[in-house]
């Protein structure tokens, strides 16, 4: 692999050799910023090429931030962020140091979004080149299973994705597939019942329920997947770990005409997008699945309009609409496939993103 040693080089110059030697032992071929010779690019723009060109990067956090740059971030923290919707980000952290208040936000950041997964402490260069070769041999295993193909995660999130949901009103889907392909659940484990019991009880009870308390929830195995529905709802999780999240996309009571509210529709793909992370961290604690595919979708609302609160509200009784709006509204990002972890620390992102989609596909 391609591997790009990241960090603030004043102090962690041994810190540095150790973890090029580690990556080089494997037999990858390394660049830091000292490798470049002298272009006509700044410094800035030649280390953002060098991550741009790794398949991998290691990042060493010491004690100093490091001098930021014109937008405001450390060279090393600029580096870290194009990194991170690229390529792996193997962490590191030196131990047993005072880190400057910068540095301590940049490292709290860098280890939420990792998940702590692939970070690790270091606190000589012997355990750091150490922790730096378990890290790239771990990754290169995860990586056998199989190669990341984007076109192949996003066709089954698509697959997902059911022509019509029944005849229960304008309905919100988000199904989202992972990578690399993999069996994540074994068929053993799809059935067991702590799991069953811990996504029923999340998808019913959790803080972003998608379930009705005042219904009844069928649980059952289709084939390879794990299915827990009730009327208007269900949430379903396979066993190469993709998870579909379904519930209604307006409120139905009430004397008003039913309308797709964009502040209500935000809020209810807000709780599908956090359910799907905690049903990816139940089920795949480990990170095996490092991207994913999210895809949304609005069913059964060709005969619904949208509106805001505001604009509902000013006239319930009369509603727009829209001429030549499919009964079957699909939408992606693009690029498609994002980090893993971007459903939970980019979820606003998303859901901001997604909604500008939706809206544009119902000819807002």
């Amino acid at each position: 692999m391609r591997v790009f040693v990241s960090s603030v080089v004043v102090g962690l110059e041994p810190y540095r050799d150790a973890a090029a030697r580690a990556a080089a032992v494997l037999g990858h071929e390394v660049r830091r910023s000292e490798d470049f010779s002298a272009s006509a690019e700044s410094p800035q723009q030649t280390c953002l090429a060098g991550v741009r060109w790794a398949e991998v990067v290691v990042l060493l956090l010491g004690p100093i931030y490091g001098k930021p740059q014109s937008s405001g971030l450390s060279a090393t923290h600029e580096e870290y962020r194009e990194a991170k919707a690229r390529a792996p980000v193997l962490a590191f952290v030196q131990t047993d140091i005072e880190r400057d208040a910068q540095q301590q936000a940049f490292m709290e950041e860098v280890r939420a979004w990792a998940g702590g997964v692939l970070t690790g402490d270091f606190s000589s260069t012997e355990e750091l080149e150490g922790g730096v070769t378990r890290a790239l041999h771990e990754l290169e295993l995860s990586r056998q299973a199989e190669p990341l193909d984007e076109g192949e995660i996003l066709e089954r999130a698509h697959a997902l994705i059911p022509d019509r949901y029944g005849f229960q009103g304008a309905t919100l889907c988000l199904a989202t597939s992972g990578g690399p392909r993999q069996q994540i659940l074994r068929p053993s484990e799809l059935e067991e019942a702590n799991l069953v019991g811990h996504l029923h009880r999340e998808a019913l009870l959790g803080e972003h329920a998608v379930f009705d308390t005042a219904q009844g929830v069928d649980r059952r195995i289709e084939g390879t997947t794990l299915l827990l529905e009730q009327r208007g709802a269900s949430l379903t999780v396979d066993q190469l770990g993709s998870v579909r999240v379904i519930q209604p996309a307006a409120d139905l009571r009430g004397s008003a005409l039913p309308a797709l509210i964009e502040e209500d529709l935000t809020q209810r793909l807000a709780r599908s997008f956090r359910l799907t992370a905690l049903t990816l961290d139940r089920v795949d604690p480990v990170r095996r699945l490092s991207h994913v595919a999210p895809v949304v979708a609005l069913l059964s609302a060709a005969y619904v309009g949208w509106r805001t609160r505001e604009e509902h509200a000013r006239s319930p009784q009369s509603i727009e609409i829209p001429m030549n709006v499919g009964d079957r509204l699909v939408v992606e990002l693009t690029p498609a496939v994002c980090p893993r972890a971007a459903l939970t620390f980019e979820t606003p992102k998303l859901i901001e993103d997604f909604v500008v989609l939706l809206k544009r596909a119902y000819g807002k």
